[in-house]
């Protein structure tokens, strides 16, 4: 009896070593982490890559870039955000590759001065550590990380910053002060209170200012966190709000949304569903509707291309999937000349070398 309890331990034990070698070998990977060190900070940083599904089937395909603060917080359920949202046939978005930078000192890099010391300030809590290296850090992303990430990728010139507490006052500094351009910034919750409201009073100060049409999308939590200590930080965010709802710029397209019921920390998860969404708005395009008009995907690609400041084409792996619908459906017309369009945007692209065959 023994023997026989030892033999069905042993071939467990097998079984388990097998099954366990078999999930090593088809491990589920959602990017990468390159080190790149930095000569403006004098040190190596951490950046994450999300490469698109379709990246390496359309090698003629270039993708916009999202630049993501607090990598290590956020880029594990952002990435899959991204891949959902820009799914085919109907995205809310185009694919895009995301680039999360991972911190060192956050509040040496995410804060746009030098926290004050005198007692009688509206300063929150002390900050350990040096602050105030917002502008090195803008620095470090425009002339190492974003080069980086240009040289190495195949990339459109369309970016996104995202940021989060201090990350998303860095992102609002770099509305103001940033010399490399982003299309559009997320920011949640973002640290108004910080250095007696100096960001509020920043954009209070350019007035008039052209944005040359930006998108800005800003979260806030609900009323029920405007409480105790969290006043200040509260209060700070409805003071931007109600200053960039009188529309003082040019060329600024803006939304704010407020979440009942969610914190600090998972504010973020709501808004950066809708901040995508809202960035993009205008993207889907109803198929079933391009028999009757076969423009309609040029038409409403040049719209969104109106409304961001940059010229979107569709991607080949999204015009792709349209036309495997039109090939079903009764209108080989259509669907001819669907291709045909698609060849005009991507004429080294996969759908050209199938039609060549």
């Amino acid at each position: 009896m023994f023997k026989k309890a030892s033999l069905w331990l042993a071939l467990g034990l097998v079984a388990t070593q097998i099954s366990t070698h078999a999930f090593a070998q088809n491990a589920i990977s959602i990017g990468e982490i390159q080190t790149l060190h930095s000569s403006i900070l004098n040190e190596n940083r951490e950046i994450q890559i999300y490469l698109p599904p379709s990246y390496e089937k359309y090698p003629n395909q270039d993708y916009p870039v999202i630049y993501l603060l607090d990598g290590e917080n956020n880029f594990h359920y952002f990435t899959g955000f991204v891949q959902k949202l820009s799914k085919a046939p109907y995205p809310s978005m185009p694919e895009m590759i995301v680039v999360g930078i991972v911190n060192t000192e956050r509040s040496r890099d995410l804060t746009p001065t030098i926290q004050k010391t005198d007692p009688d300030s509206k300063e929150g809590k002390r900050i350990e550590g040096t602050t105030g290296g917002n502008i090195a850090f803008f620095q470090f992303l425009e002339t190492e990380v974003m080069p980086d990430i240009e040289k190495k990728y195949r990339t459109n010139g369309l970016n996104i910053f995202v940021g989060h507490s201090f990350g998303g006052i860095t992102a609002l500094n770099h509305m103001l002060n940033g010399t490399k351009e982003m299309q559009a910034y997320i920011v949640h919750d973002p640290s108004i209170w910080w250095d007696d409201e100096v960001m509020l009073k920043r954009f209070q100060a350019v007035k008039g200012k052209d944005f040359k049409n930006k998108k800005l999308f800003m979260t806030q939590v609900g009323d029920s966190e405007n409480k105790g200590h969290l006043t200040g930080h509260y209060n700070g965010i409805q003071k931007l709000d109600m200053y960039l709802q009188e529309k003082p710029f040019k060329n600024l397209s803006y939304q704010y949304a407020q979440y009942a019921g969610e914190d600090h920390g998972s504010v973020p998860l709501k808004g950066n569903l809708d901040g995508l969404r809202y960035v993009f708005d205008g993207i889907q395009v109803n198929m079933k509707a391009i028999p009757e008009n076969p423009n309609l995907v040029k038409e409403q690609y040049a719209k969104l291309s109106q409304n961001l400041g940059f010229e979107l084409q569709p991607s080949e792996p999204y015009l792709e999937a349209v036309l495997n619908y039109l090939k079903r459906s009764d209108d080989k017309k259509v669907a001819e000349q669907f291709q045909d369009y698609i060849i005009s945007i991507y004429p080294k692209g996969n759908v050209a070398k199938s039609a060549a065959e």
